[in-house]
């Protein structure tokens, strides 16, 4: 028992300046509601877990009106930049796509490769750092990339967590619950109302999500963080 004591011990004290090297000068913004956004993170895993990640790779199961069939996505979302790969596979349907600054935004859509537009992948970047994943790792680390402040919210007696970059520009806000976990999280381009939470491994994340009005849903099938950047070779397009 006592050597266990002391394996653990070591391994605290071997964690924390690992964690506390990567730690930043702190967020910015009102102090109450950074102190939510920090509550939300305790929530989704807590802030030790969120600050040491790099990455995550979720698996959703999407069920769009327009489409007759459902798909399955598999994402990987690089948590210290902005970039993302997605494969999207059904019966009669298979996609890849990808955007990173170093390559733009690329896809292969049923075989037929295709750089996006400039427009696209101007979206993708401006969107990326407020991915309510992105966000938890920010304010786990206290990136002072993020301004925080409250915001009337569009629900009956809420207010919203607004989330500003270094321009000074409203990018995204997430609604907390009274549990202090994400209820609707939006950026400049899409808006999701979640489910309930549910625990995958350390991690707990809303089980599923409604887009807009209703349309489209998904369900969370798996969701596995890794304290390992992605590997960098997923976002070159296969053109190159």
């Amino acid at each position: 028992m006592k050597s266990s004591l002391v394996f653990i011990c070591m391994g605290l004290f071997l964690w924390q300046p690992s964690v506390a090297k990567d730690r930043m000068i702190g967020v910015r913004g009102d102090a109450l509601a950074i102190a939510e956004a920090e509550a939300m993170v305790e929530t989704m895993g807590g802030m030790e877990v969120w600050a040491q990640l790099k990455s995550v790779h979720f698996v959703h199961e999407w069920y769009p009106w327009y489409r007759i069939d459902s798909y399955i996505e598999n994402e990987i979302l690089d948590l210290t930049g902005p970039r993302s790969w997605v494969e999207e596979r059904s019966e009669i349907h298979h996609r890849i796509r990808a955007y990173s600054p170093e390559h733009k935004y690329w896809s292969i859509t049923d075989g037929e490769f295709a750089f996006g537009s400039e427009r696209s992948f101007e979206n993708a970047m401006e969107r990326a750092p407020f991915s309510i994943y992105r966000i938890a790792r920010g304010i786990a680390l206290g990136d002072p990339y993020y301004e925080v402040r409250f915001g009337e919210g569009d629900i009956p007696r809420t207010r919203r967590l607004e989330f500003y970059g270094p321009d000074g520009v409203l990018h995204g806000w997430i609604i907390l619950n009274a549990r202090r976990e994400p209820l609707v999280w939006a950026t400049t381009q899409y808006r999701y109302t979640f489910g309930p939470m549910k625990k995958f491994g350390n991690l707990r994340v809303p089980n599923w999500a409604v887009y807009e009005n209703g349309t489209t849903m998904y369900e969370m099938i798996s969701l596995v963080g890794s304290n390992q950047p992605p590997d960098s070779s997923l976002f070159v397009p296969q053109a190159e």
